[in-house]
């Protein structure tokens, strides 16, 4: 590469005796000065020019496949066009491959091209390149992890260990390569000497706190626990605020079943400047997802959980984490009051104020629930999530008509077929619900022309066709579709089964309703019912009043199911 400097210097020095016509020609003049001999060399410059300092990749690269056209071997354009490809693509290690090939004492090429196949995992081809590379260049730590990678990739980690030996020989021990060494040691079970490695270390490098990290995991590897705490302690007297050592000692106290010491260790890392809030939110969520455990530490996780609402009181995600601590202590008034305060904050979103609408609608306080949805329409007048949960709102507590305002007002924004087709499914929902079943039935039609695999308007279409006898077959269609798509869905099962008991196919009812019944553990009353019924028609009454009482049993109004019997055993009379 030198040479190449040396040479434009050269260059640019014997432009100085141009006349100063030429000069005022500019670059074409100064072009017309360069020998052919040094043309390339000056296009070359050129393009390095364009790459490195004005960001025009296309403009570089084009000068490359140009020089490339006229000499195949220029192996610094071969270079260039591979770091400037794609990393690991076909063409940029091809590209690498020629530099390689070209001049392989260049150690820039070289090693370029080997880390172009270790990145494609091509270990048999990497191998001979790291070789080369190390006979280049002895000083680079980077050269021995590559070639130790390889060989530990290959199943050969003597051979690696072997490499990273060679390199504390040259070069004295590197805390980088040590932990890797570690490692291998461990993974070939040499325990002792992972240990000695790592006391080695941790004693010329003291204040390096992986060091201390790589001693405490040979420790735990070896089985003696004692000194494992003992090392991370003393990591974590060295720096207390390291929380990799933190992590580490928590991890260690729950593991032994130390969960008060766990815990205190957790606070810490909630007043960490060093972990996100979202990791540490995701910290906190692996102790609430066990209902069991949580239960059992409520008050201490609630500590851990104050902590990082106080250090982080106004982002979204801690806000909700904290009003769900609240609500499974059944503090339902204290959330929803700390979840309304927080909706001024600056970084609410439109989801906070769902969450804060839906404990509201939960709590019956239609008040605060109206005031919250209208503010939050005012707020997010185009979001179709809001839009959606205030068309139900509306017609759960307002009427069908507003509903269906808000549903076809969402239309307006809805983005996709897909979300068309949903939003004439909750139209035709509202409508069935106000005994519209013509509407209904049209709404329901214009949902499955903007999305045929909607599933829900499949199940609720061909289920109301089947309770008034009408278009079975092509409700059968539907709900055949249905079960197909989300063939483990009990209640989708159901309305197949159902139809195909209005059909008079009871066989084929019975065996898709025993399905359902299993997926739904038999709790669902609707489908103990029909499934009494299918049995009734079957000839197998005993069985079919078992399942009727058994519906009653699980929560079917026992009034309503006197007259459905009575109606039922009237027909076969």
């Amino acid at each position: 590469m030198v040479r190449y400097i040396v040479t434009l210097l050269c260059m640019l020095l014997t432009s100085v005796t141009l006349t100063a016509q030429e000069i005022g020609e500019g670059n074409d003049a100064l072009r017309r000065t360069v020998p052919d001999s040094l043309r390339r060399t000056y296009r070359h410059t050129e393009a390095i020019q364009r790459y490195t300092i004005h960001r025009d990749t296309v403009g570089a690269v084009a000068i490359w496949r140009d020089i490339l056209a006229e000499d195949d071997n220029y192996a610094p354009a071969h270079y260039y066009l591979s770091i400037a490809g794609d990393e690991y693509g076909e063409a940029s290690v091809e590209h690498a491959r020629r530099a390689f090939v070209a001049d392989s004492s260049n150690k820039w090429y070289v090693r370029n091209y080997a880390t172009k196949l270790l990145g494609r995992f091509e270990l048999r081809a990497a191998l001979p390149v790291y070789h080369r590379l190390l006979s280049l260049d002895r000083q680079d730590i980077s050269t021995y992890y590559g070639l130790a990678y390889i060989y530990r990739l290959s199943d050969m980690p003597y051979s690696a260990i072997a490499v990273l030996d060679s390199a504390d020989i040259r070069l004295g021990r590197n805390p980088y390569l040590s932990s890797f060494k570690q490692q291998l040691l461990l993974e070939s079970k040499q325990y002792d000497r992972a240990i000695e490695e790592g006391t080695a270390t941790v004693a010329e490098f003291p204040y390096d706190m992986d060091a201390r990290m790589s001693l405490a995991v040979a420790y735990d590897e070896a089985g003696r626990d004692t000194m494992t705490l003992r090392t991370l302690n003393e990591a974590h007297m060295v720096d207390s605020t390291h929380v990799g050592i933190i992590d580490m000692l928590s991890t260690y106290h729950a593991h032994h079943g130390r969960t008060e010491q766990a815990f205190d260790y957790e606070i810490l890392l909630m007043r960490s400047d060093d972990l996100s809030v979202e990791q540490k939110v995701r910290r906190v969520q692996q102790f609430t997802t066990d209902t069991n455990f949580y239960a059992a530490n409520y008050f201490r996780i609630g500590a851990i959980i104050q902590t990082l609402a106080i250090k982080h009181p106004d982002n979204p995600d801690v806000v909700e984490l904290y009003a769900a601590h609240r609500l499974a202590a059944g503090e339902y008034e204290q959330a929803l009051e700390y979840l309304r305060r927080h909706l001024g904050d600056a970084a609410v979103s439109v989801d906070n104020y769902i969450t804060v609408m839906q404990l509201e609608h939960f709590m019956k306080r239609d008040d605060l629930l109206f005031e919250d949805l209208a503010k939050a329409l005012e707020l997010y007048p185009t979001d179709l999530d809001l839009l959606t949960f205030a068309g139900f709102v509306y017609g759960e507590k307002v009427g069908g008509k507003r509903a269906i305002q808000i549903f076809r007002q969402s239309l307006d924004v809805a983005e996709d077929d897909k979300q068309r087709g949903m939003l004439w499914g909750y139209i035709g929902d509202v409508y069935h619900e106000e005994g519209k079943d013509k509407r209904a039935f049209a709404a329901y039609d214009k949902a499955l022309a903007y999305d045929g695999d909607n599933v829900l308007v499949l199940n609720n279409y061909a289920y109301f066709l089947s309770l008034i006898d009408k278009d079975l077959d092509r409700a059968l269609t539907m709900s055949a579709r249905a079960i197909y798509l989300e063939p483990n869905n009990h209640s989708y099962l159901d309305t197949h089964a159902w139809v195909l008991h209005r059909l008079g196919r009871n066989d084929e009812a019975k065996s898709f309703m025993q399905q359902a019944l299993t997926l739904s553990s038999q709790r669902d009353a609707n489908l103990l019912m029909h499934y009494g019924d299918i049995l009734w028609a079957l000839g197998e009454t005993f069985l079919a009043e078992t399942y009727w009482k058994k519906a009653v049993d699980n929560g079917y109004d026992g009034r309503a199911m006197e007259i459905h019997i009575s109606l039922i055993k009237s027909k076969k009379r």
